[in-house]
């Protein structure tokens, strides 16, 4: 069993194809669990971050998002060294790139350290644009306190999606199928209004989005409206700190801001 998160579409076509390029991987994916399960990179606990990895794949794959082939690598690689860590310790050597977990953590340091480079180039390069700060005009409407200084991922995203459809499915709201297979709304219906709201609104949090009476179709069609604005340009996820709110913002009014 990969995840208890079930969402269901009323027929066996996707809603709408969004693919993931220029989103991140599954070295990102894993390193957005470790930090979010408070775990030591030299200390991975593999049983639980493959049963995380797999729900986030899971996830993924039932939201029809275009899923590159290195995740589901990455997922295989992940179950062997998790079946290899409960196993006597006298098995071959993998002819994988990751054959162990030493391999794995030495290829997430390698990685979170470019990352981390890159992140201080681009500060350089674009003057600000991957840290955003309160200005009169942006986020005025919001506590005086807050401040923008961390872009949110696809897999900030999904964690959201993930808890705001966990809170409502535990009101049991979602028992009445006519009403999901009824709705017409779609991807293309959501972004607009999204587009909207932000003429009258320099951001929106994203849990706003979403209302406790939302059906599985409001849920998957407003979270790739989302993903297809973000891919095109349009907008950009924002949080005031690492697992805290996110907020979409204008792209141009982020820009605006330098």
């Amino acid at each position: 069993m990969l995840s208890e998160f079930s969402l269901s579409h009323p027929s066996s076509h996707p809603i709408y194809a969004v693919k993931l390029d220029g989103f991140e991987g599954p070295l990102d994916l894993l390193l957005h669990l470790i930090q979010k399960e408070e775990m030591d990179i030299y200390d991975i606990q593999i049983a639980k971050i493959t049963d995380r990895y797999l729900e986030y794949v899971n996830l993924m794959e039932q939201l029809d998002l275009d899923l590159a082939s290195d995740f589901l690598v990455m997922a295989a690689t992940l179950l062997q060294i998790k079946s290899h860590s409960i196993l006597p310790k006298n098995e071959a050597k993998s002819e994988h790139n990751i054959g162990n977990q030493e391999q794995l953590v030495q290829q997430l340091l390698e990685y979170k350290r470019y990352k981390e480079a890159a992140k201080v180039l681009d500060i350089y390069a674009e003057h600000r644009t991957t840290i955003y700060n309160r200005s009169p005009k942006l986020h005025s409407g919001f506590d005086e306190t807050r401040s923008y200084e961390i872009k949110a991922t696809l897999f900030d995203l999904l964690t959201a999606f993930k808890n705001i459809n966990d809170r409502i499915t535990q009101l049991d709201l979602d028992d009445e199928y006519e009403t999901f297979e009824e709705e017409t709304i779609t991807v293309e219906e959501k972004m607009a209004y999204i587009e909207s709201q932000l003429e009258n609104s320099d951001q929106l949090l994203f849990d706003d989005l979403f209302t406790l009476t939302s059906s599985k179709l409001h849920l998957i069609v407003t979270f790739l409206a989302v993903l297809e604005l973000i891919r095109l340009g349009t907008i950009v996820t924002v949080q005031t700190g690492l697992f805290e709110s996110i907020y979409l913002v204008k792209a141009k009014s982020i820009n605006s801001t330098e």
